[in-house]
């Protein structure tokens, strides 16, 4: 025999097990003790089962209470466990960031834009991905990534592209280099100096070449190496000059690296790749939201070093 349930019922029959007379159970669902009663009296006809005895002013549940009463408690704390994530998320209080980032952003920009992010959303994991532009262009486009932060010219297909900041490289060295004394490195400079060169495949790297070339300067490569920073790093040591992203420099100027302009201007420009025809996940833009804020604030003097 089948019977059309009704949620008010069920609303019933659970406050008065939960709170064990009508009374109470009334109080649980702000309405009154009679309108409580009849409510249960019309779920045990429409069920046709007994569910309460009345023992000393209080409503005793029958076995077959308890049965039903485990049954819809699952659903319930179902329900709230629903109800508990979709008011995290409304609330950006639960979930995971994916990002992927090219070094030269992962080792100097990125740690600060984590740390404030954090800082308001503690309860969101962010997953970090230091790799190469086409490698965090990949994952971007296969949705394995929420957000990716590239260095141009990178094939972009299957990505939305926003352009974040663009900068000119700067030369970097030892403070006891012959150049640093100079206000201003120019190409010519570098003709016969020791350089260290980022890694192949690399875009400033293959826009350096380009540079060097066309003014027919020859330097002379001493060290390649993957990250900025280790560039800057060998550079610090005396090993040769480099040509990096200004937005790397704050965290070894201190330790007395010396900086300087270079021309031909070598721009940098970053872009922020999100997966194209997916919706990104409020997360996921919040943080996009503090990372474009602090590209901002580390490219305004950048600009100023590069120019």
């Amino acid at each position: 025999m089948s019977f059309a349930l009704n949620h008010r019922h069920i609303e019933a029959f659970r406050a008065v097990m939960i709170r064990g007379t009508a009374t109470e159970a009334a109080a649980m669902l702000h309405t009154s003790q009679p309108v409580v009663s009849k409510l249960i009296s019309r779920f045990q006809a429409t069920s046709g089962l007994k569910l309460f005895e009345l023992r000393k002013s209080r409503l005793v549940p029958t076995p077959e209470a308890r049965v039903l009463f485990n049954m819809i408690e699952r659903s319930y704390i179902g329900l709230e466990q629903i109800g508990r994530t979709i008011a995290e998320l409304r609330g950006i209080n639960a979930g995971l960031v994916q990002v992927g980032c090219i070094p030269s952003v992962g080792m100097a920009v990125l740690p600060q834009v984590v740390h404030a992010f954090t800082q308001q959303h503690p309860a969101v994991q962010v997953h970090i991905d230091t790799v190469g532009s086409n490698l965090v262009r990949d994952s971007v486009a296969s949705g394995r990534l929420d957000l990716g932060i590239v260095m141009k010219p990178v094939d972009t297909a299957g990505t939305q592209v926003e352009p974040l900041a663009t900068v000119n490289a700067v030369c970097v060295m030892s403070p006891h280099h012959p150049l640093a004394g100079k206000r201003t490195i120019r190409a010519k400079d570098l003709q016969g100096q020791a350089l260290i060169s980022s890694g192949r495949g690399d875009g400033l790297r293959d826009s350096v070449e380009k540079a060097l070339a066309a003014e027919g300067v020859e330097p002379v490569r001493v060290a390649e190496t993957t990250y900025a920073i280790t560039v800057c790093l060998l550079a610090l040591q005396g090993v040769g000059v480099g040509l990096v992203s200004p937005l790397v420099i704050p965290a070894l100027a201190q330790a007395g690296l010396v900086v300087r302009p270079f021309t031909p201007h070598i721009p940098i420009e970053l872009a922020l790749l999100t997966p194209q025809g997916q919706p990104t996940s409020r997360a996921a833009e919040a943080f996009a939201g503090f990372l474009r804020a602090s590209i901002a604030v580390s490219a305004a003097p950048a600009k100023r070093q590069g120019s």
